[in-house]
């Protein structure tokens, strides 16, 4: 590791010397890289991974995974959301709200347990276009120790690559809800109808970037790279897919783009 990104992790970590710490942890390779980072430089770490309808049960248990991995004490928290909360909305802030609602109940556990922060996975590059969320940590006054330390996203990799972290070329996973075109009402149904159908791509060996963009009875399947599928494949995801409550199912050809920079 190059001297340059040593200093950056020590400026990241520095505010955390000696304090108890919760870490907002999803198992992606962000905050895979805060809880290594500033393990040893903590008097009490606990990652604490939120489940809720818009996390796929893929991304819970790679994280226990990789929380048993790191050695560190691994806690999961359910968080509800209330019928008339303006998420199932989906407005064009609905990440906002979200993050609100999760760090305000990260907060309370971490007063409730006696820890003295919270800590996410946000980096330097995350600050860039449509991102929402980082206003309500700033609200809530959570610390970030990559973007403390002006460390990007490729800096994450390079830190998980030496340390030899099993999530260091993992792809990034937003929530379930972002498959939902803002302005679009948001149901457990479509939440758990999205999980299925890209659950059923990932068997097809498609690629580790895909989505399936959830347009009411239309599923837009976006993937990287287009794998050469037969006629037979190609009726077998149609079948599949229309078994989950969807009446078309087209493939997306300008492939898969994220909406936000974390997905």
């Amino acid at each position: 590791m190059d001297t340059e990104l040593k200093s950056k992790i020590i400026k990241a970590v520095t505010p955390i010397k000696g304090k108890s710490v919760i870490v907002a942890f999803s198992g992606g390779v962000d905050s895979t890289v805060v809880a290594k980072i500033i393990k040893k430089e903590c008097k009490l770490i606990k990652l604490v991974t939120v489940t809720s309808k818009w996390i796929s049960a893929q991304e819970l248990d790679e994280a226990s995974d990789v929380a048993q991995k790191l050695d560190i004490t691994h806690q999961l928290l359910p968080v509800e959301i209330q019928k008339n909360h303006i998420f199932w909305k989906n407005p064009p802030d609905r990440c906002y709200h979200c993050k609100l609602l999760i760090f305000s109940q990260l907060k309370q556990l971490a007063d409730d347990d006696g820890y003295d922060l919270v800590v996410d996975g946000t980096n330097s590059s995350d600050t860039s276009g449509h991102r929402p969320g980082l206003k309500a940590l700033e609200k809530l006054m959570i610390y970030s120790p990559l973007l403390s330390g002006n460390i990007t996203k490729g800096e994450v990799r390079k830190i998980a690559a030496f340390y030899d972290l099993p999530v260091a070329q993992k792809p990034a996973m937003a929530c379930l809800a972002s498959r939902i075109p803002y302005g679009e009402r948001i149901s457990n149904d479509n939440l758990e109808r999205v999980e299925k159908a890209e659950s059923l791509l990932r068997t097809l060996s498609l690629g580790t970037h895909l989505r399936v963009r959830d347009h009411g009875n239309l599923a837009r399947i976006e993937l990287a790279a287009f794998p050469d599928l037969d006629q037979n494949d190609l009726a077998h995801i149609v079948e599949k897919l229309k078994s989950l409550g969807y009446r078309y199912v087209t493939l997306d050809l300008e492939g898969y783009r994220p909406i936000t920079p974390d997905e």
